[in-house]
């Protein structure tokens, strides 16, 4: 599974030190609640789901699929349980 950053930066240009919350709105929406230490702000964006789905990046190959699913087989061989074929 990959996965995009999600670029969050105050408005004096620094990234936040700690994000606070996040959580989904009542229409929606996802939203990101962040500290910016160097100017001593709290923010907070919202992105709806559209915009969220825009955002991800394409679906890992295909072919990684089996190869994760033999080294699960193979971790689970190691702790002396055996995976269905």
């Amino acid at each position: 599974m990959s996965y995009r950053a999600l670029p969050l930066a105050c408005y004096c240009g620094e990234r936040p030190d700690r994000i606070l919350e996040v959580g989904f709105t009542s229409d929606q929406k996802m939203v990101v609640h962040y500290w910016c230490s160097a100017c001593s702000r709290v923010l907070f964006i919202s992105k709806g789901l559209a915009e969220c789905s825009a955002e991800c990046p394409a679906p890992d190959a295909e072919d990684a699929l089996p190869q994760a699913a033999a080294e699960d087989a193979r971790f689970l061989q190691r702790m002396g349980i055996t995976a269905p074929e």
